[in-house]
């Protein structure tokens, strides 16, 4: 049976082993039970295969656990990073490992070593039982680790947990041998700049992948939008092609207007890209065009995220 969350397994009261051996002591200390050994390891074996099969087939209660090494990110990675990246999914719980920089709504959280201001060996054992007590609870599908490097304590959980596809890492400022080491005990990888720095695309510029009316094109030029050709650094794409994947240009954070009678061959839309899908009713489709890139032209800076945080952690786990 495949699995659909990450789940812990590799733990000696898990084993069929101690299940085995747990029979047989019951049975030395009272040797009264010793003729019913048979029956009673049967029924014990039984039981335990039951409960493994049941623990795997039980759904996932979230998509991804975030655990942020607050200790070791700064202002600016705790600001453009971490409420973001929760964001991604309604289904996410961030868990802080020491005190937070910002206002961010973390489910729980532990203290660092320092600020507990005890051995290494036993901080790392807190942190491996704190962790292996959130996935039992939250049976996530994946868990994300932001920080420096990661931790003993983190190291043991992913030894003990069975997952092809459970556990990613984005490095905060890491030696790159080091992480290039480390990061093979991860899915996958990755510097949290990928996910902070932003490039731009074309400010004030719209893309049609049809003829547009012309007195519409005189409009917008006279509004300072420019009608341009190429779609990957439009601002705005006006699309009657069905077959184009818009949420691909929506995950850009590309502002993308369609007709009602694409809407339904979308499919699902995140709610973070929503803002960014325009659906008009063809016969004022250019009014809400035209009001619609003139409001936003007055309101934003000078510069559009081509791409924002939650839409690159989407790509990245999925």
């Amino acid at each position: 049976m495949k699995q659909n969350h990450i789940r812990v397994n590799k733990e000696a009261e898990n084993s069929y082993s101690f299940a085995v051996g747990d029979e047989l002591r019951k049975s030395l200390v009272s040797p009264w039970k010793l003729p019913l050994l048979p029956f009673s390891l049967t029924k014990r074996v039984m039981s335990h295969r039951n409960n493994r099969s049941q623990n795997a087939a039980s759904p996932s209660l979230v998509d991804c656990i975030f655990v942020y090494d607050l200790e070791k990110m700064r202002l600016s990675d705790q600001k453009s990073f971490t409420n973001q990246s929760l964001n991604y999914s309604e289904s996410s719980i961030g868990i802080g490992i020491g005190n937070s920089l910002i206002d961010s709504n973390f489910r729980h959280s532990i203290p660092t070593r320092r600020e507990m201001d005890i051995e290494a060996k036993e901080w790392n054992a807190l942190l491996e039982k704190f962790l292996l007590g959130i996935i039992r609870a939250y049976r996530p599908k994946k868990f994300v680790f932001v920080g420096k490097y990661p931790y003993a304590g983190l190291m043991s959980v992913i030894r003990k947990c069975q997952t092809e596809n459970g556990f990613y890492w984005i490095h905060v400022r890491g030696d790159a041998e080091t992480v290039e080491e480390r990061a093979e005990k991860f899915t996958n990888s990755k510097p949290i700049s990928y996910f902070t720095d932003q490039d731009t695309i074309v400010r004030n510029t719209i893309f049609f992948d049809h003829t547009p009316p012309e007195k519409l094109g005189k409009q917008l030029k006279s509004n300072g939008v420019n009608v341009i050709s190429t779609p990957e650094h439009a601002e705005y794409l006006v699309l009657e092609d069905n077959e184009v994947n818009c949420k691909n240009m929506l995950m850009r954070n590309q502002t993308v207007f369609i007709s009602q009678s694409t809407q339904s061959s979308l499919g699902h839309i995140p709610n973070y890209l929503l803002p960014n899908l325009v659906v008009c009713d063809e016969k004022q489709r250019n009014e809400v065009i035209l009001s619609a890139v003139v409001f936003r032209k007055n309101q934003l800076n000078k510069k559009t995220p081509l791409m924002s945080v939650e839409a690159k952690i989407d790509l990245w786990l999925n």
